[in-house]
């Protein structure tokens, strides 16, 4: 490849570029405060390399990688090794192995700097927020959903999961690129100014055994509004509960109790997706 060139090789595990992005990679909080997030593996790679705007600090790639088809069809690499401020390092399997957290590590190792929403929060536009949502995998799953289901912005409460993390990427399969991401803050300040300039109530939505709640299938979910899908273990916050305008009750056999959240936002985001075909 004819910009190798731009490769920096790493032949020790003492190297101190090596030693400080796995310090990065021990926590979230170390990536967080750096400014950093970081994506293993060519499906979030591709997506990184043709994104633009982004702006990728280090790509570090496996020795056994360069050689493979998939990686040499990767033709946005020579436009981001171009620039020359990107660096790109290459390093023996084993001292990649340090690296990475899979248990088969694949490469490559993509360091960048989030993105952050572009515009400001839209109310005439459907938001989910995901309240308290722990587990990365959950939350990776909720942004796949809003991707597919055309919510196009999400907002995040301070207890979820960092949207950035290696799992909730890789369970979010590079949905957060897609989509407009906001603090649950965001959100708040938004619904506090349409309230105060009079304007038309946003549509609050929860799931819940509300007396008064309404079978999904039954509701109208043609205007825009807010989703708010609650913590694992706790359901919707109080808070929220007391903000919803709308308590929604998703149909089911009695042969099990309840759905999880990964499912429950699905049912309802596709029914709303349904109706408005």
């Amino acid at each position: 490849m004819s910009y190798e060139r731009n490769f920096t090789h790493i032949e020790s595990a003492q190297n101190e570029r090596l030693k400080a992005a796995t310090r990065l990679l021990a926590s979230n909080n170390a990536l967080r405060n750096s400014g950093l997030a970081a994506a293993e593996g060519l499906h979030l790679a591709e997506i990184l390399l043709h994104l633009p705007g982004v702006n990728i600090e280090s790509v570090w790639i496996p020795q056994s990688l360069l050689n493979k088809p998939e990686w040499l069809t990767m033709s946005a690499l020579s436009d981001v090794l171009e620039n020359g401020e990107t660096r790109c390092l290459v390093l023996s399997d084993a001292l990649y192995s340090k690296l990475s957290k899979l248990s088969t590590p694949t490469g490559p190792m993509i360091f960048f700097r989030p993105v952050n929403a572009s515009a400001a929060l839209e109310l005439k536009h459907d938001i989910a927020l995901l309240d308290g949502i722990q587990d990365p995998g959950n939350v990776g799953t909720l942004l796949r959903n809003c991707a597919a289901a055309g919510v196009q912005q999400v907002a995040l409460s301070d207890h979820s999961a960092w949207v950035w993390s290696e799992k909730v990427l890789r369970a979010g399969m590079g949905a957060q690129f897609s989509l407009q991401l906001y603090t649950e803050a965001d959100l708040l300040k938004a619904l506090s100014s349409n309230k105060s300039a009079a304007k038309p109530t946003v549509p609050v939505r929860v799931t819940s055994l509300h007396p008064k709640s309404v079978d999904l299938f039954n509701a109208d979910l043609k205007p825009a509004g807010v989703w708010v899908f609650g913590s694992e273990g706790q359901g919707v916050s109080q808070a929220w509960l007391d903000r919803a305008s709308e308590h929604i009750r998703i149909p089911q056999s009695q042969n099990i109790e309840s759905l999880n959240v990964g499912s429950s936002s699905a049912v309802c985001l596709f029914e709303q997706f349904r109706q408005r075909r």
